[in-house]
């Protein structure tokens, strides 16, 4: 499960209460930790398996949990994720461009998108700004990072200035997130 920065992550009791309320139609199902994040999910029938896989993955306010089939001789600790959820400011977007479908387009370019900002989504008479649109963003964090995109619309295209919030530290070397390479106990050990 990949959490927002800063974020406590979910017990397994209050994961199943989350995921109960978006798998009401399932028949029986279970769910352990298996720690770093990951979970096991077990189900009783294959029409479950189907519906639950039919999203890669689940946006559960709290972060985003992404599904993968189990692989043979799987380690928690042995995983690298390059996955962290970012907000994305969207600067020089005209007010009439900001809506859901408009902002998902122009944030995929940096990720995948997963929700709006409550406030950029207003209705302009209730907004009480308009300097940036956010979008939180699934994103790869090994990826360039993009800080111009070209909206384009017939006979009219012009750039928006994209800016990120949070983005975690990364170590190039082990391809973990959440250490810095200029930090990294492997590469620097401390001293005994």
């Amino acid at each position: 499960m990949i959490c927002s920065k800063g974020s406590t992550p979910l017990t397994v009791v209050a994961l199943r209460t989350k995921l109960s309320t978006l798998w009401k139609d399932l028949r029986r199902w279970g769910i352990s930790s298996l720690g770093k994040g990951f979970y096991e999910l077990t189900f009783s029938c294959l029409e479950d398996v189907k519906h639950v896989k039919s999203l890669s993955s689940w946006n559960l306010n709290l972060g985003i949990m992404k599904l993968f089939t189990w692989t043979k001789d799987f380690c928690p600790s042995l995983q690298n994720n390059t996955s962290a959820q970012v907000w994305v400011r969207i600067y020089g977007l005209p007010q009439e461009y900001w809506r859901p479908r408009i902002l998902f387009a122009i944030a995929s370019s940096a990720g995948t998108p997963t929700c709006t900002y409550f406030a950029s989504t207003k209705h302009m008479i209730e907004r009480n700004f308009g300097q940036f649109a956010r979008v939180l963003v699934d994103m790869d964090v090994i990826q360039t990072l993009r800080y111009k995109v070209m909206v384009q619309r017939k006979d009219y295209a012009f750039f928006v200035e994209l800016d990120y919030e949070n983005i975690p530290y990364f170590c190039n070397h082990y391809l973990k997130v959440g250490y810095h390479v200029d930090k990294c106990k492997f590469l620097k050990p401390t001293g005994t």
